[in-house]
Formats: C-alpha cells, sequence, structure tokens
C-alpha cells in the first residue's frame, strides 16, 4: 500500500512542481466544498489525481478537497483514499518551500460504511514536499521515516520544553486575526527571539517539521476558539468570505498519522484524541484543532497556555 500512495504523491508532485517553480497557476477558479479558494494549480494536481486512479485499474473509494467522495472500479474496494493533492496551495502559488502532496488510506478489509469511517481507522499515510524532495511515509502500528536522495531517515523529535524557547507554527489561513492573535500574542512575543515564530500555511509541512526536528510544536486553535466564544462567529465567516475555515480530515489523515507514528503527542486543541473525527466530510461540523509537539511535556505546556488564555 505504501508503495501505491507514494507513486500517487510524487506523481502528482511531477505534474504540479514546474507550475509551483514556474509561479504559474494563480488564478482562482473555483471554490472546493469546504469553502476554500480553488486555484487553477490545484485542478492541474485534482486532475492529475483522478488520471493516476482511474489508469490504476484498481476498484477505489477516494475523497479529495475539490472532488468529495468518488467511486472508481467495480466490486468491494480495496481502500479508501483521502488525498490533498496540495496542501499549502498558497504558498505553491507563491513558489514557496511549505507545500506537500498529502495521501492517506483505509486499507481493506473497512470496518465501516464509508461515512462512519474515522481518522482512527488510517492506516497508511505518504507525504511529499513538492519544491523539496522529501517523502514522509507512516504505517499504523509501524512507525514512520522519510526518505531524501536514497537515504533513509529517523524521526528526529525536539526534547525542548521551555515555551520561551519553541520553534512553533500557528495556522492562520482563512481565520480572522483578532481573536487568534488575542489569544496567542504573549506566546509570539515570548518565542520571537529566544524560540521562533512561524505561520507555515500547510498543517502537513508543520507536522512533518515536528519529525524532522526543526519545529518543536504546531499549533491550529481556531476551530476551538470558534466553538467556545460564540461572539467570534460573525469574525470567522468574514474572514472565511462567507465560509468558516479551519482543518477538514482531508488536511489532517496523513499528516497526524505520520506525526503520531514518529513519536509526536498529537490532539486537539482541548488535549482530546482526533481519531473519532469523520474521515471522509469538509462540513463545519467535521472541522477540528490541533496541538502537537515533539515531546509530551512540551505538548502539556502548550495545552495548559491555550486552557489558561481561553478561561479568561
Amino acid at each position: 500500500m505504501l508503495d501505491f500512495l507514494e507513486h500517487i504523491a510524487v506523481s502528482i508532485r511531477r505534474t504540479v512542481r514546474p507550475w509551483v517553480i514556474g509561479l504559474r497557476g494563480r488564478g482562482v477558479v473555483g471554490t472546493a466544498a469546504a469553502g476554500d479558494a480553488t486555484f487553477e494549480v490545484d485542478r492541474v494536481a485534482e486532475r492529475r489525481l483522478e488520471r493516476l486512479l482511474r489508469g490504476s485499474g484498481r476498484p477505489l473509494l477516494y475523497y479529495s478537497e475539490d472532488r468529495g467522495l468518488v467511486a472508481l472500479g467495480a466490486g468491494e474496494p480495496e481502500a479508501v483514499l483521502i488525498v490533498d493533492p496540495i496542501d499549502g496551495t498558497r504558498n505553491a502559488r507563491s513558489g514557496f518551500e511549505g507545500c506537500m502532496v498529502s495521501v492517506a488510506a483505509i486499507a481493506a478489509p473497512l470496518r465501516a460504511t464509508p461515512e462512519a469511517l474515522t481518522l482512527g481507522d488510517v492506516t497508511h499515510a505518504c507525504l511529499a514536499e513538492i519544491v523539496g524532495r522529501r517523502v514522509f511515509y507512516a504505517q499504523r502500528g509501524g512507525g514512520a521515516e522519510w526518505r531524501e536522495g536514497g537515504r533513509v531517515h529517523r524521526p528526529r523529535l525536539s526534547a525542548e520544553t521551555d515555551l520561551d524557547r519553541i520553534a512553533w507554527s500557528l495556522g492562520i489561513v482563512g481565520r480572522p486575526a483578532r481573536p487568534l492573535f488575542e489569544m496567542m500574542a504573549e506566546l509570539v512575543d515570548r518565542t520571537s527571539l529566544t524560540g521562533g515564530f512561524f505561520s507555515c500555511n500547510s498543517i502537513a509541512f508543520s507536522l512533518t517539521r515536528l519529525v524532522t526536528g526543526q519545529l518543536d510544536a504546531a499549533l491550529d486553535i481556531a476551530n476551538r476558539i470558534y466553538r467556545d466564544r460564540p461572539e467570534t462567529r460573525e469574525a470567522f465567516i468574514a474572514a472565511g468570505h462567507g465560509a468558516v475555515m479551519g482543518l477538514c480530515p482531508y488536511d489532517l489523515a496523513a499528516a497526524v498519522l505520520v506525526a503520531r507514528e514518529a513519536g509526536c503527542t498529537v490532539t486537539d486543541a482541548y488535549g482530546q484524541s482526533l481519531d473519532s473525527t469523520p474521515a471522509l466530510a469538509g462540513d463545519p461540523e467535521s472541522l477540528r484543532s490541533l496541538i502537537a509537539a515533539g515531546n509530551p511535556a512540551l505538548h502539556a505546556r502548550v495545552l495548559d497556555y491555550v486552557n489558561e488564555r481561553m478561561a479568561r
């Protein structure tokens, strides 16, 4: 299964990389089901994905950001694939490094109907950098690794636990800046000189930087603010140009498995497991928050910080 996922991810990378490097495909050509903008380069990647899967001759179900759930072939599906052909499209359209192809699989036999599948059912994951050359792999219960230049690399997780020294990322795309930064401003100030604050604009890129040891933590707390502070909801709708934006299951499926199998501590912003999240959904109720860290002690400190700010 991992070889098949790698074939998909690397083939999509090969197709879209010239577009990314050449700063092509920047125009908005539509809106995805979850409300995000669809850029021309997204459409190129989606078309390549469909050709690959139809050409495989395998009976499959696949879910992608722009297409939703698609059935291919006859008979029982060999797997359900959850694909984000470009995670970090805004980086891709600007030629920046932080964009990846994200492919996850729930291998047959399926324990439930497709509608009842969750992120806890994901069995395999592959993430390929589009500008770079790293490819990340994970199998549930089998650990994680990445490969680059013919070499296999094991996870290099951070042991940092001092909040003043962490390098961390925060998801902000389509989220209202004011409530988000009111929550996180103190941590930004504490870390911007002695650690590092980043907005990577791709949860797949952020979580794989935990695996490489480049980041200590990755956060996306917007959905907790939206859920717990109803007075912010109009601001969320305005920031999303009429839709509530956040982490969709297709954003998380592959990256969370890679990070967890690498040994990272990964939960939502309440400290709860993401395993019960519907795997094949893009509606506002399926959106999630995230706190991930390279070690359990740092995760606990970041969660304490978020809990304290939410209690104010």
